[in-house]
């Protein structure tokens, strides 16, 4: 049996049983219902999949790996296999512009050219289209802890995962998306046990869920919120 690609899940995203504070159901619940979205990175269609059956979204998924194409065309009506970092990453996406979102999670900083690929991609998007995007936090305790005992060694996954390229901090992580004409409007945060423990009190009292607490400390993952200019 042949092994699966690395960024691959089983099933598509299933909402009912994953914990509601965790990276994908929050990007899950920023997808508009009904939207035409584009999906960079789409790895092995596990959230394009949940978008088109469960979102009635219409999505088109761009993805390097041809085993994890191969996957993603079985949950999703439209992948295609494309190099992010080449300069015409974006042209088999044309077809279907354009879009109502754009989704990018934890794709960008594995490509050599991230904001060519941003700056690139406002072409295929209505005026106003929501941009979702996220990244890992290079200064979030765990690392910064590591860090003081001389330790920066890279993993197969998370926040050293060996091919990431690129690193981002909060301030980084909104500059890259300022700079490319994004204008963001809402910072969230997944991996953080605390920001977990209060959101489920604000669930359990029917109140609004608190902002995130200190981000760039306790955020595992960066999810940010942005609109097209």
């Amino acid at each position: 049996m042949l092994p699966m690609p690395k960024y691959h899940l089983d099933t598509i995203f299933d909402s009912a049983r994953a914990h509601p504070d965790d990276a994908h159901s929050i990007l899950m619940r920023l997808i508009p219902a009904g939207s035409r979205v584009l999906e960079l990175g789409c790895a092995t269609g596990y959230l394009s999949g949940y978008m088109e059956q469960s979102l009635g979204c219409r999505v088109t998924g761009l993805e390097y790996d041809a085993d994890s194409v191969a996957i993603a065309r079985t949950r999703c009506q439209e992948v295609h296999q494309a190099d992010l970092d080449a300069e015409n990453a974006l042209h088999p996406a044309q077809a279907s512009a354009p879009y109502d979102v754009m989704l990018a999670a934890a794709v960008l900083e594995h490509l050599k050219y991230p904001e060519r690929l941003l700056h690139d991609a406002k072409a295929l998007l209505k005026p106003g289209a929501r941009v979702i995007v996220s990244l890992p936090n290079i200064a979030h305790w765990g690392v910064r802890l590591r860090l003081l005992r001389g330790v920066f060694d890279y993993a197969d996954y998370g926040i050293m995962d060996r091919t990431h390229l690129h690193f981002y901090t909060v301030s980084t992580g909104h500059a890259l998306l300022a700079e490319q004409g994004y204008a963001v409007e809402q910072l969230l945060i997944a991996g953080s046990g605390l920001q977990n423990v209060l959101n489920g009190i604000a669930r359990r009292t029917n109140r609004p869920l608190p902002k995130p607490i200190l981000p760039g400390l306790l955020g595992y993952e960066l999810i940010y919120v942005a609109r097209m200019g």
